[in-house]
């Protein structure tokens, strides 16, 4: 089991320096652990993640995380979920679930609703490595056969390859001057997780809800009870605000907020790197997750994403690291490969999510449209 590093460990030498502890960086440092690559896990945050973040693992995460063998862990924390609704009125106005229960060689046709504090305690538990929790990269380079990472403890850390995984505002890429362009529309969002106390008839169901024409809440069921709530807002956003507009989409039915843990806002970015892999002529520093590609929540990729990404870069960074027979130019032209593949993909990805988050300002009918054209990114199949 990973343990918790709060101040630095002594310099060293690793095959894989990771920068950041989120579930992409996570998964990368399991999985080159179990193909036989030493990793050094750097994380500027006090600590794991407690609260909020992402909550859904679709079908294919669940097989990657099936391989790790860690997908019974979560299967026993979180709730399957593979049914859409719609509700408007007053009342329900549909229900789909043809788009999870018509796939085809899929061993999971269902959303895993659960916490991403929950998803990361669980790979926390399978890494023998330590984390080293308070520890912020504040400069990184390169040569032909390695990589130099320094602290802000004043601390070294030398690797043959690094993962830079640390999130949006991702300082590697910034430092490799790498750009991250793209749009952001003028589109803020509250979130909530909490729990009610509601005469709603609570289900194990996605309910997007409809007032004036436009869409702009959302309900996914979370583990142990809890409710998780998007809301669309315009203007200043409060807590209370929130509240009242989920208050408003649920009429007639009543709603209490008994205890709200997370509450957080977020305005849409929709941006991509131009390249996941460093510029120097050897391509040692990757970027993965959000590090690379950011968008909104609609579609509930963000986490999905970033574990395919860590899936198709740690076998890469290992055959590089450990092959005999492979040369320098095979192993960059291996590593870039990473690049043509999931840079296409997240890209695919963005336009999926941004068609989405455009729709919650028309009706639910439309917005339910839209998700089932675009279902084969949704699902992950």
């Amino acid at each position: 089991m990973g343990e918790y590093f709060h101040a630095s460990v002594s310099e060293g030498e690793f095959d894989l320096a990771i920068i950041g502890g989120g579930p992409t960086g996570l998964l990368s440092a399991v999985l080159a652990e179990q193909l036989g690559v030493s990793v050094c896990i750097l994380d500027a945050k006090p600590g794991p993640l407690e609260l909020g973040r992402a909550d859904a693992l679709n079908a294919r995460t669940q097989q990657y995380l099936e391989v790790v063998g860690i997908l019974d862990d979560l299967l026993a924390k979180g709730i399957k979920c593979n049914t859409s609704s719609t509700f408007a009125e007053g009342d329900f106005k549909s229900r789909q679930s043809h788009w999870w229960t018509s796939l085809e060689h899929c061993l999971h046709r269902n959303f895993l609703m659960i916490g991403q504090p929950e998803v990361e305690q669980v790979l926390l538990s399978r890494l023998k490595a330590p984390i080293r929790y308070g520890e912020k990269v504040v400069s990184i380079s390169e040569t032909e056969s390695s990589v130099s990472v320094t602290t802000d403890l004043g601390q070294t850390i030398r690797s043959k390859y690094a993962i830079a995984a640390e999130g949006a505002r991702s300082t590697i890429r910034n430092a490799l001057g790498i750009d991250f362009a793209g749009t952001k529309p003028e589109m803020v969002w509250a979130v909530l997780d909490t729990f009610i106390d509601t005469d709603f008839p609570v289900c194990s169901e996605i309910i997007t809800f409809q007032l004036n024409g436009q869409s702009r809440v959302s309900w996914i069921p979370r583990e142990r009870g809890m409710a998780r709530f998007y809301v669309l807002l315009d203007g200043p956003i409060t807590q209370e605000k929130a509240e009242n507009s989920i208050r408003e989409h649920l009429a007639p039915h009543k709603v209490d907020f008994v205890k709200t843990e997370w509450f957080s806002t977020f305005d849409v970015k929709e941006r991509i790197a131009d390249t996941f892999v460093s510029k120097q002529a050897t391509g040692r520093i990757i970027l993965a997750g959000d590090a690379a590609h950011v968008h909104s929540v609609n579609g509930g990729q963000g986490l999905n994403t970033g574990v395919a990404d860590a899936f198709a870069l740690s076998w890469r960074v290992a055959t590089a690291i450990k092959s005999t027979s492979l040369t320098p130019e095979g192993a960059l032209k291996l590593i870039r490969s990473y690049d043509t593949e999931r840079r296409k993909v997240a890209q695919e990805v963005i336009d999926v999510a941004a068609r989405l988050v455009r729709d919650t300002q028309h009706t639910a009918k439309q917005y339910v449209a839209t998700i089932e054209k675009n279902a084969g990114y949704i699902t992950g199949q």
